[in-house]
C-alpha cells in the first residue's frame, strides 16, 4: 500500500527525494538512537475532545499548527515511525492524513525493521525548517459521536473496540474516562491482532480474523479504542487489506464516556 514504506526503500528514495522522517517515540527513546536526520515529534497527548463538525474543524486547525512548528510542510514527504509497527506513528499518520497531507507514509515495521536491514542509527538531534501545512479536512477518513449515536443497531456500520480485554468488560482504571464499558453492539478485536512480528499481517489473515469475529466485510467499519491511537493502527490494517470502507473515531472512549448521554454496555 501507498501508505506503508519498507526501510530499504525509505534508505534509497531519502537520497534523492526531499523527505521528513519523524520518530514518534518518547524523548528517552529517541535520545538512544534514531533514523540518521529524523526529528522527535508525536500529539500523541492531544485527545479529540469534540468530534462535532466545528469541534473537528478546531482540532485540525490546532494539530496543524502542531506539525507545521515541528517541522511539517505540505510540500515535503513525511515518514512516521516508532519501535515497530504501533500506535502513535499510526495516530500521527493518521491525523495527518485527516489533515490533508498528500504525501504520509508508515515505516512499515519500524526501528526494529531498519536495524534489521542494517541501517545505521544517529544519536545527534535535529531541528527543521517549515512552510506551514494547509489544512484540507478528509471527512471520508472520521466519524463523530453524532454519527455512530444515530447508528447504533445499523446494519451498515460494524463498530470496532479494539482496545484491550479489561477496557472493553469494564475493568479498567483508566483514571481520565468518566464511564467504563463499550459503545453498545461493537465487536471486539484487540487491535494487536491484526499485527505480527511488529508489521500488519497479510491482506487475507486480516480479513480472516474479522470473519472469525462475525464482521460483515461489506458494512463500513469504524476502529475505536481510548484516544484513536490504536484504532488508527487498526484503520491501516483494515485498508491494506483492501477493505475501502473505514473510518477512525478519532474520539474514541475518552470522549464517548464523557457524554452522560450516550449510551454504555458492559460486556
Amino acid at each position: 500500500m501507498d501508505f506503508l514504506i519498507e526501510p530499504q526503500e525509505l534508505l534509497e528514495q531519502a537520497r534523492q527525494a526531499d523527505f521528513l522522517i519523524v520518530d514518534t517515540r518518547k524523548a528517552t527513546e529517541y535520545a538512544r538512537g534514531h533514523i540518521p536526520g529524523a526529528i522527535n515529534f508525536s500529539n500523541y497527548d492531544t485527545f479529540a475532545l469534540d468530534t462535532r463538525a466545528e469541534g473537528l474543524s478546531a482540532f485540525a486547525r490546532d494539530m496543524a499548527a502542531r506539525y507545521a512548528a515541528a517541522g511539517v510542510s505540505g510540500n515535503r514527504s513525511v515518514v512516521l515511525y516508532e519501535s515497530d509497527t504501533g500506535m502513535r506513528a499510526a495516530r500521527d499518520a493518521w491525523i495527518l492524513q485527516y489533515l490533508g497531507h498528500p504525501r504520509v507514509r508508515l515505516l512499515h515495521g519500524g526501528l526494529a525493521a531498519w536495524q534489521a536491514t542494517g541501517c545505521k542509527l544517529s544519536a545527534e538531534s535535529t531541528d527543521d525548517w517549515t512552510v506551514g501545512l494547509r489544512v484540507r479536512e478528509r471527512a471520508d477518513m472520521v466519524i463523530g459521536f453524532e454519527e455512530i449515536a444515530r447508528s447504533l443497531g445499523s446494519p451498515g456500520i460494524t463498530l470496532l473496540d479494539v482496545r484491550d480485554a479489561d477496557e472493553h468488560a469494564g475493568r479498567d482504571k483508566t483514571p481520565c474516562c468518566a464511564r467504563r464499558g463499550t459503545i453498545p453492539g461493537a465487536v471486539w478485536i484487540e487491535w494487536t491482532r491484526f499485527l505480527e512480528g511488529g508489521r500488519f499481517k497479510p491482506s487475507e489473515a486480516v480479513r480472516g480474523l474479522l470473519r472469525e469475529s462475525g464482521v460483515d466485510l461489506d458494512s463500513e467499519l469504524v476502529p475505536y479504542c481510548h484516544r484513536g491511537a490504536r484504532s488508527a493502527n487498526t484503520y491501516f490494517a483494515l485498508k491494506q487489506a483492501g477493505l475501502p470502507k473505514v473510518r477512525n473515531y478519532i474520539g474514541s472512549w475518552h470522549e464517548w464516556s464523557a457524554r452522560p448521554e450516550l449510551p454504555v454496555e458492559r460486556p
